[in-house]
Protein backbone atom coordinates (compact mmCIF):
# COMPACT_ATOMS: atom_id res chain seq x y z
CA UNK A 1 0.00 0.00 0.00
CA UNK A 2 2.88 2.20 0.88
CA UNK A 3 4.83 1.32 -2.09
CA UNK A 4 1.50 2.45 -4.16
CA UNK A 5 1.46 5.86 -2.52
CA UNK A 6 5.05 6.47 -3.58
CA UNK A 7 4.46 5.50 -7.39
CA UNK A 8 1.35 7.40 -7.12
CA UNK A 9 3.12 10.71 -5.94
CA UNK A 10 6.07 9.80 -8.25
CA UNK A 11 3.79 9.70 -11.65
CA UNK A 12 2.20 13.76 -10.28
CA UNK A 13 5.59 14.96 -9.53
CA UNK A 14 6.86 14.46 -13.18
CA UNK A 15 3.19 15.51 -14.71
CA UNK A 16 4.16 19.19 -12.99
CA UNK A 17 7.58 19.26 -14.35
CA UNK A 18 6.15 18.51 -17.81
CA UNK A 19 3.88 21.18 -17.40
CA UNK A 20 6.48 23.60 -16.08
CA UNK A 21 8.76 22.80 -18.52
CA UNK A 22 6.24 23.11 -21.74
CA UNK A 23 5.35 26.74 -20.05
CA UNK A 24 8.99 27.80 -19.76
CA UNK A 25 9.33 26.28 -23.49
CA UNK A 26 6.56 28.77 -24.80
CA UNK A 27 7.20 31.56 -23.03
CA UNK A 28 11.35 31.51 -23.98
CA UNK A 29 10.40 30.37 -27.88
CA UNK A 30 10.94 33.94 -30.36
CA UNK A 31 7.51 35.03 -31.83
CA UNK A 32 7.07 35.35 -35.40
CA UNK A 33 7.44 39.08 -36.39
CA UNK A 34 7.19 40.50 -39.55
CA UNK A 35 10.23 42.36 -39.19
CA UNK A 36 12.60 39.52 -38.35
CA UNK A 37 15.29 39.15 -40.85
CA UNK A 38 15.55 40.04 -44.60
CA UNK A 39 14.31 38.58 -47.25
CA UNK A 40 15.68 35.95 -49.27
CA UNK A 41 16.16 37.42 -53.08
CA UNK A 42 12.89 36.65 -54.99
CA UNK A 43 11.04 36.83 -51.91
CA UNK A 44 8.82 39.76 -51.23
CA UNK A 45 9.37 41.86 -48.12
CA UNK A 46 8.00 40.09 -44.75
CA UNK A 47 8.59 36.55 -46.86
CA UNK A 48 10.14 35.10 -43.61
CA UNK A 49 6.76 35.53 -41.54
CA UNK A 50 4.66 32.86 -42.76
CA UNK A 51 7.90 30.10 -41.95
CA UNK A 52 7.76 31.83 -38.41
CA UNK A 53 4.21 31.36 -38.24
CA UNK A 54 4.21 27.52 -38.78
CA UNK A 55 6.90 27.13 -36.29
CA UNK A 56 4.73 28.68 -33.80
CA UNK A 57 2.21 26.44 -34.86
CA UNK A 58 4.00 23.54 -34.90
CA UNK A 59 5.10 24.68 -31.36
CA UNK A 60 1.43 24.38 -30.35
CA UNK A 61 0.53 21.37 -31.42
CA UNK A 62 3.34 20.12 -29.83
CA UNK A 63 2.01 21.55 -27.08
CA UNK A 64 -1.47 20.35 -27.53
CA UNK A 65 -0.62 17.03 -28.06
CA UNK A 66 1.39 17.32 -24.04
CA UNK A 67 -1.37 19.33 -22.56
CA UNK A 68 -4.48 18.29 -24.51
CA UNK A 69 -6.99 20.28 -27.12
CA UNK A 70 -6.05 23.63 -25.15
CA UNK A 71 -2.71 23.99 -26.15
CA UNK A 72 -2.95 22.75 -29.68
CA UNK A 73 -6.01 25.11 -30.24
CA UNK A 74 -3.80 28.02 -28.85
CA UNK A 75 -0.67 26.86 -30.86
CA UNK A 76 -2.54 26.91 -34.00
CA UNK A 77 -4.30 30.33 -33.21
CA UNK A 78 -1.04 32.05 -32.60
CA UNK A 79 0.65 30.78 -35.86
CA UNK A 80 -2.22 31.24 -38.13
CA UNK A 81 -2.98 35.25 -36.54
CA UNK A 82 1.14 35.55 -36.85
CA UNK A 83 1.64 35.21 -40.66
CA UNK A 84 -2.18 36.30 -41.49
CA UNK A 85 -0.63 39.18 -39.46
CA UNK A 86 2.36 40.07 -41.89
CA UNK A 87 0.64 38.93 -44.92
CA UNK A 88 -1.70 41.64 -44.67
CA UNK A 89 0.55 44.04 -44.03
CA UNK A 90 2.67 42.99 -46.80
CA UNK A 91 -0.36 43.47 -49.29
CA UNK A 92 -2.19 46.65 -47.59
CA UNK A 93 0.55 48.72 -46.64
CA UNK A 94 -1.21 52.05 -45.33
CA UNK A 95 -4.79 50.77 -45.45
CA UNK A 96 -3.95 51.55 -49.47
CA UNK A 97 -3.71 55.51 -49.23
CA UNK A 98 -0.61 57.24 -51.05
CA UNK A 99 1.66 57.86 -48.88
CA UNK A 100 1.38 61.92 -47.74
CA UNK A 101 2.61 64.43 -50.52
CA UNK A 102 2.75 61.69 -53.03
CA UNK A 103 0.38 61.81 -55.29
CA UNK A 104 -2.20 58.34 -56.52
CA UNK A 105 -1.56 56.75 -59.80
CA UNK A 106 -4.57 57.88 -60.98
CA UNK A 107 -4.29 61.24 -59.61
CA UNK A 108 -6.31 63.90 -62.20
CA UNK A 109 -3.70 66.30 -64.30
CA UNK A 110 -4.15 70.21 -63.12
CA UNK A 111 -2.43 73.59 -63.16
CA UNK A 112 -2.60 75.42 -59.96
CA UNK A 113 -1.45 78.83 -58.20
CA UNK A 114 0.47 79.54 -54.89
CA UNK A 115 -1.30 82.25 -53.30
CA UNK A 116 0.81 84.94 -52.12
CA UNK A 117 -0.17 88.83 -51.59
CA UNK A 118 -0.53 91.28 -54.78
CA UNK A 119 -1.81 94.17 -56.32
CA UNK A 120 -4.81 93.92 -58.48
CA UNK A 121 -6.73 96.56 -60.24
CA UNK A 122 -9.79 97.29 -62.09
CA UNK A 123 -9.23 99.19 -65.51
CA UNK A 124 -11.48 100.62 -67.82
CA UNK A 125 -10.57 100.79 -71.40
CA UNK A 126 -11.20 104.60 -73.08
CA UNK A 127 -10.45 106.36 -76.33
CA UNK A 128 -9.48 110.09 -76.01
CA UNK A 129 -7.78 113.03 -78.05
CA UNK A 130 -4.87 114.69 -77.71
CA UNK A 131 -5.36 118.61 -77.58
CA UNK A 132 -3.33 121.45 -76.24
CA UNK A 133 -3.89 122.60 -72.65
CA UNK A 134 -3.21 126.33 -73.70
CA UNK A 135 -4.91 127.10 -77.24
CA UNK A 136 -5.60 130.52 -78.34
CA UNK A 137 -7.31 131.75 -80.79
CA UNK A 138 -5.90 133.60 -83.68
CA UNK A 139 -7.75 137.01 -85.15
CA UNK A 140 -6.98 139.32 -87.86
CA UNK A 141 -6.43 142.57 -87.14
CA UNK A 142 -8.66 144.37 -90.01
CA UNK A 143 -11.89 142.62 -91.87
CA UNK A 144 -11.57 141.56 -95.51
CA UNK A 145 -11.77 138.61 -97.37
CA UNK A 146 -8.86 135.68 -97.14
CA UNK A 147 -6.68 135.52 -100.51
CA UNK A 148 -4.26 132.95 -98.96
CA UNK A 149 -3.81 130.18 -96.49
CA UNK A 150 0.04 129.83 -95.76
CA UNK A 151 -0.67 126.84 -93.37
CA UNK A 152 -2.50 123.84 -93.08
CA UNK A 153 -3.87 121.97 -90.24
CA UNK A 154 -1.37 120.56 -87.84
CA UNK A 155 1.50 122.32 -88.97
CA UNK A 156 4.07 123.77 -86.08
CA UNK A 157 4.39 127.65 -86.29
CA UNK A 158 6.46 130.13 -84.51
CA UNK A 159 5.49 133.50 -82.85
CA UNK A 160 4.89 135.89 -85.10
CA UNK A 161 5.04 133.56 -87.92
CA UNK A 162 2.48 134.37 -90.92
CA UNK A 163 -0.76 131.68 -91.26
CA UNK A 164 -2.76 133.46 -93.68
CA UNK A 165 -3.44 137.08 -95.60
CA UNK A 166 -6.50 139.26 -95.83
CA UNK A 167 -7.47 141.73 -98.73
CA UNK A 168 -8.86 144.32 -96.51
CA UNK A 169 -9.40 146.62 -99.78
CA UNK A 170 -12.63 148.03 -100.60
CA UNK A 171 -14.39 148.62 -103.76
CA UNK A 172 -12.51 151.48 -105.55
CA UNK A 173 -9.54 150.88 -103.61
CA UNK A 174 -6.13 149.43 -104.22
CA UNK A 175 -5.19 145.94 -103.64
CA UNK A 176 -3.61 145.48 -100.35
CA UNK A 177 -2.74 141.95 -98.19
CA UNK A 178 -2.47 142.19 -94.69
CA UNK A 179 -0.98 139.05 -93.11
CA UNK A 180 -2.51 136.92 -90.21
CA UNK A 181 0.50 135.86 -87.75
CA UNK A 182 0.43 133.59 -84.84
CA UNK A 183 0.77 135.26 -81.29
CA UNK A 184 2.19 132.10 -79.85
CA UNK A 185 4.17 128.79 -80.95
CA UNK A 186 2.58 126.04 -81.39
CA UNK A 187 0.47 123.49 -83.44
CA UNK A 188 -2.50 124.54 -85.93
CA UNK A 189 -5.58 122.47 -84.20
CA UNK A 190 -7.93 124.19 -86.04
CA UNK A 191 -8.28 126.35 -89.44
CA UNK A 192 -11.99 127.46 -89.50
CA UNK A 193 -12.00 129.09 -92.76
CA UNK A 194 -10.53 128.79 -95.96
CA UNK A 195 -9.06 130.66 -98.99
CA UNK A 196 -11.80 133.02 -100.31
CA UNK A 197 -13.96 133.44 -97.00
CA UNK A 198 -14.75 136.77 -95.45
CA UNK A 199 -14.00 137.38 -92.25
CA UNK A 200 -13.70 140.52 -89.79
CA UNK A 201 -11.71 141.46 -86.50
CA UNK A 202 -13.89 138.62 -84.20
CA UNK A 203 -13.39 135.49 -86.96
CA UNK A 204 -10.92 132.99 -85.47
CA UNK A 205 -8.84 132.16 -88.23
CA UNK A 206 -6.94 129.53 -86.48
CA UNK A 207 -6.44 127.82 -83.22
CA UNK A 208 -2.94 127.47 -81.83
CA UNK A 209 -1.94 125.10 -79.02
CA UNK A 210 1.54 125.01 -77.16
CA UNK A 211 3.18 121.61 -77.99
CA UNK A 212 4.75 121.62 -74.00
CA UNK A 213 1.44 121.35 -72.53
CA UNK A 214 -0.52 118.30 -74.17
CA UNK A 215 -3.81 117.00 -72.34
CA UNK A 216 -5.63 113.88 -73.88
CA UNK A 217 -9.34 114.49 -73.00
CA UNK A 218 -11.52 111.22 -72.30
CA UNK A 219 -15.27 110.38 -71.86
CA UNK A 220 -15.90 108.33 -68.40
CA UNK A 221 -19.47 106.43 -68.15
CA UNK A 222 -21.43 107.75 -65.12
CA UNK A 223 -21.42 104.25 -63.49
CA UNK A 224 -17.62 104.92 -63.02
CA UNK A 225 -18.82 108.23 -61.65
CA UNK A 226 -18.00 107.30 -58.31
CA UNK A 227 -14.61 106.24 -58.39
CA UNK A 228 -13.19 109.12 -60.38
CA UNK A 229 -10.28 111.99 -58.70
CA UNK A 230 -7.66 113.98 -59.45
CA UNK A 231 -4.63 111.72 -59.42
CA UNK A 232 -6.29 108.85 -60.78
CA UNK A 233 -3.46 106.95 -62.52
CA UNK A 234 -3.72 106.01 -66.34
CA UNK A 235 -1.63 104.10 -68.86
CA UNK A 236 -1.43 105.34 -72.47
CA UNK A 237 -0.78 103.56 -75.72
CA UNK A 238 -0.36 105.44 -79.28
CA UNK A 239 -0.62 104.24 -82.50
CA UNK A 240 3.06 105.25 -83.36
CA UNK A 241 4.41 102.95 -80.71
CA UNK A 242 1.69 100.53 -79.87
CA UNK A 243 4.16 98.48 -77.28
CA UNK A 244 5.19 101.42 -75.36
CA UNK A 245 2.98 102.62 -72.47
CA UNK A 246 2.81 105.88 -71.37
CA UNK A 247 2.33 107.01 -67.96
CA UNK A 248 -0.81 109.69 -67.04
CA UNK A 249 -2.65 110.96 -64.53
CA UNK A 250 -6.38 112.74 -63.70
CA UNK A 251 -6.03 116.41 -64.06
CA UNK A 252 -9.91 117.14 -64.36
CA UNK A 253 -13.14 115.88 -63.91
CA UNK A 254 -16.49 118.28 -65.12
CA UNK A 255 -19.10 118.84 -62.25
CA UNK A 256 -21.71 117.98 -64.69
CA UNK A 257 -22.76 114.48 -66.78
CA UNK A 258 -23.49 114.48 -70.70
CA UNK A 259 -27.39 114.08 -70.77
CA UNK A 260 -26.73 112.57 -74.49
CA UNK A 261 -24.22 109.89 -73.68
CA UNK A 262 -24.21 110.04 -69.51
CA UNK A 263 -20.50 110.44 -69.79
CA UNK A 264 -18.08 112.96 -67.36
CA UNK A 265 -15.25 114.67 -69.57
CA UNK A 266 -12.42 113.82 -68.10
CA UNK A 267 -8.85 115.70 -68.59
CA UNK A 268 -5.40 113.74 -68.36
CA UNK A 269 -1.86 114.84 -68.39
CA UNK A 270 0.72 112.87 -69.21
CA UNK A 271 3.88 112.23 -66.25
CA UNK A 272 6.58 113.21 -69.31
CA UNK A 273 6.81 115.26 -72.24
CA UNK A 274 7.51 113.46 -75.22
CA UNK A 275 8.01 115.08 -78.50
CA UNK A 276 6.12 112.41 -80.79
CA UNK A 277 3.13 113.17 -79.20
CA UNK A 278 1.34 115.36 -81.41
CA UNK A 279 -1.98 117.53 -81.35
CA UNK A 280 -5.11 115.57 -82.80
CA UNK A 281 -3.95 111.90 -82.26
CA UNK A 282 -5.57 109.35 -81.21
CA UNK A 283 -4.78 107.63 -77.60
CA UNK A 284 -5.78 104.43 -75.91
CA UNK A 285 -6.30 105.15 -72.24
CA UNK A 286 -6.29 102.38 -69.51
CA UNK A 287 -7.58 104.00 -66.72
CA UNK A 288 -6.99 102.54 -63.32
CA UNK A 289 -10.56 102.77 -61.43
CA UNK A 290 -9.66 100.83 -58.34
CA UNK A 291 -6.58 99.03 -56.46
CA UNK A 292 -6.32 96.74 -54.16
CA UNK A 293 -2.65 95.92 -52.82
CA UNK A 294 -1.78 92.88 -50.70
CA UNK A 295 -4.58 90.59 -52.21
CA UNK A 296 -5.05 87.01 -52.13
CA UNK A 297 -5.86 87.07 -55.89
CA UNK A 298 -7.33 83.60 -58.19
CA UNK A 299 -7.82 83.72 -61.89
CA UNK A 300 -11.69 84.32 -62.14
CA UNK A 301 -11.60 80.84 -64.48
CA UNK A 302 -10.61 79.33 -61.12
CA UNK A 303 -14.00 80.11 -59.43
CA UNK A 304 -16.99 77.80 -59.32
CA UNK A 305 -20.63 77.79 -58.54
CA UNK A 306 -21.80 75.62 -56.08
CA UNK A 307 -25.13 75.74 -55.02
CA UNK A 308 -25.27 79.48 -55.79
CA UNK A 309 -22.08 80.79 -53.97
CA UNK A 310 -18.78 80.91 -54.79
CA UNK A 311 -16.19 78.21 -54.66
CA UNK A 312 -13.30 76.91 -55.58
CA UNK A 313 -10.73 73.87 -55.39
CA UNK A 314 -7.63 73.58 -53.42
CA UNK A 315 -4.75 70.79 -52.87
CA UNK A 316 -4.31 69.98 -49.45
CA UNK A 317 -1.08 68.31 -48.07
CA UNK A 318 -2.55 64.45 -49.07
CA UNK A 319 -2.68 65.79 -53.01
CA UNK A 320 -6.25 65.39 -52.93
CA UNK A 321 -8.52 68.62 -54.43
CA UNK A 322 -10.62 69.81 -51.61
CA UNK A 323 -13.68 72.28 -52.25
CA UNK A 324 -13.53 75.87 -50.14
CA UNK A 325 -16.08 78.21 -50.39
CA UNK A 326 -14.83 81.94 -50.49
CA UNK A 327 -15.93 85.26 -50.91
CA UNK A 328 -14.99 87.70 -53.36
CA UNK A 329 -13.98 91.28 -53.47
CA UNK A 330 -12.84 93.56 -56.58
CA UNK A 331 -12.86 91.65 -59.76
CA UNK A 332 -11.74 92.33 -63.30
CA UNK A 333 -11.73 90.43 -66.72
CA UNK A 334 -9.41 88.05 -65.66
CA UNK A 335 -8.31 87.93 -61.82
CA UNK A 336 -10.56 88.45 -58.58
CA UNK A 337 -9.88 89.24 -55.13
CA UNK A 338 -10.30 86.92 -52.23
CA UNK A 339 -11.76 88.49 -49.28
CA UNK A 340 -12.56 85.15 -47.38
CA UNK A 341 -11.63 81.33 -47.19
CA UNK A 342 -8.68 81.29 -48.18
CA UNK A 343 -4.57 82.55 -47.27
CA UNK A 344 -1.55 82.65 -48.62
CA UNK A 345 0.46 79.86 -49.44
CA UNK A 346 -2.82 77.77 -50.21
CA UNK A 347 -2.09 76.02 -53.53
CA UNK A 348 -5.83 76.88 -55.69
CA UNK A 349 -7.28 74.83 -58.86
CA UNK A 350 -6.78 76.73 -61.93
CA UNK A 351 -7.32 74.63 -64.67
CA UNK A 352 -8.70 70.82 -64.45
CA UNK A 353 -11.88 68.51 -63.87
CA UNK A 354 -11.85 67.58 -59.96
CA UNK A 355 -14.57 67.17 -57.63
CA UNK A 356 -14.53 67.07 -53.49
CA UNK A 357 -11.78 64.65 -52.67
CA UNK A 358 -10.49 63.28 -55.82
CA UNK A 359 -6.81 62.34 -56.66
CA UNK A 360 -4.54 65.15 -58.41
CA UNK A 361 -1.24 65.89 -59.18
CA UNK A 362 0.31 69.18 -60.93
CA UNK A 363 1.28 69.30 -64.19
CA UNK A 364 5.16 69.67 -65.00
CA UNK A 365 5.65 73.64 -65.13
CA UNK A 366 1.42 74.26 -63.85
CA UNK A 367 2.11 75.67 -60.61
CA UNK A 368 2.67 79.70 -60.31
CA UNK A 369 2.40 82.10 -58.07
CA UNK A 370 2.57 85.70 -57.98
CA UNK A 371 4.48 87.87 -55.04
CA UNK A 372 4.45 92.00 -54.83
Amino acid sequence: MIKGDVIAKVIVIVLIAAFLGIAAFNMLAPKASPAMGNAPAGMPPGGNAPASGQRAAQGGQGGGQSGGPAGSTAGNTAGSTAAGSTAGNSAGGSGGRPAAGRPAANAITVLAKTLQPETIRQVVKLNGDVSSQSEVNVMPDTSGKITRMIKNLGDTVQRGEVIAYIDPSRAGQSYSENPVTSPVAGTISSLPVTTGSTVSSATVVAVVGSLDNLKITIYVAEKYSAYLRRGLPAIVSFTFAPDEEFAASVSSISPVVNNKNRTIETTLLLDKRDGRIKQGMFASVYLVIREENRSLVIPRAAVKNYNGDPTVYIIDENNLARRVPISLGLTNDSDAQVISGLKAGDRVITAGSVTDGSPVRIAAAGLSSNTD
